[in-house]
């Protein structure tokens, strides 16, 4: 894997530039569907979103820089035929067997510092920010974001689009019955999770209350 383009130009995706390059990933390229824009800035050249077609001719692989779950959704509806391939920091942790379990998805960040015990069935899309942790026996969905210094227990399910804040902490739930974090829910900074959040909610304070409903 030698030529990567990462959807978006926030600040984001330059983090997940830094993954590729930890890799040895030597051509860089960020991809914005703005209309107006610098095509290049001091480190990486920046193109339309309209070059895909040329970029998949010339052998880049396709990475999403975009923090947002609903956003990252929207853009691999878009543009589904890709080939994504998961960027693991070479300073992130991973427990026996779990860079195999990884291998069975796609499209996953994992920043530096993360670590990953084992036995955590990843789906596609996900984003693992900077010194987060998940434990043994999770269940993580397609396209869920972990902000950074985020502590994830073992035995714990998050949903699809699942957004935890920064230095959030999800308590262990159960094998035969998870703690869940329902789709689409928010966990707000350094909130406590002790019980199953239903879909579609905010989270926040220690213990974590709900805050409000989410408009599907």
């Amino acid at each position: 894997m030698g030529k990567l383009a990462i959807f978006g130009t926030s600040g984001f995706a330059y983090e997940v530039a830094d993954v590729a390059v930890s890799m040895g990933i030597e051509k860089i390229i960020l991809l914005t569907n703005e209309k107006d824009f610098d095509n290049v800035d001091e480190r990486f050249e920046v193109l339309h979103e309209s070059e895909v077609s040329n970029l998949v001719e010339q052998g880049y692989q396709f990475a999403m820089g975009i923090g947002e779950p609903e956003l990252r959704e929207k853009v691999f509806n878009k543009f589904n035929d890709l080939e994504y391939p998961n960027l693991i920091h070479k300073n992130a942790s991973l427990g026996y067997g779990q860079r195999e379990l990884i291998n069975k998805s796609q499209g996953n960040v994992i920043t530096a510092g993360v670590a990953m015990t084992n036995n955590i069935q990843l789906g596609n899309f996900c984003i693992f920010n900077l010194l987060s942790t998940v434990g043994h026996d999770c269940i993580i969905e397609d396209f869920v974001s972990v902000m950074p210094s985020v502590n994830i227990s073992g035995n714990v399910k998050l949903e699809k689009g699942a957004y935890l804040g920064v230095g959030a902490t999800i308590l262990q739930g159960q094998l035969d019955d998870k703690l869940t974090i329902g789709e689409g829910t928010v966990v707000g900074a350094a909130s406590l999770v002790r019980k199953s959040v239903p879909s579609y909610k905010i989270v926040v304070g220690s213990p974590a209350k709900i805050l409000k409903d989410i408009s599907k």
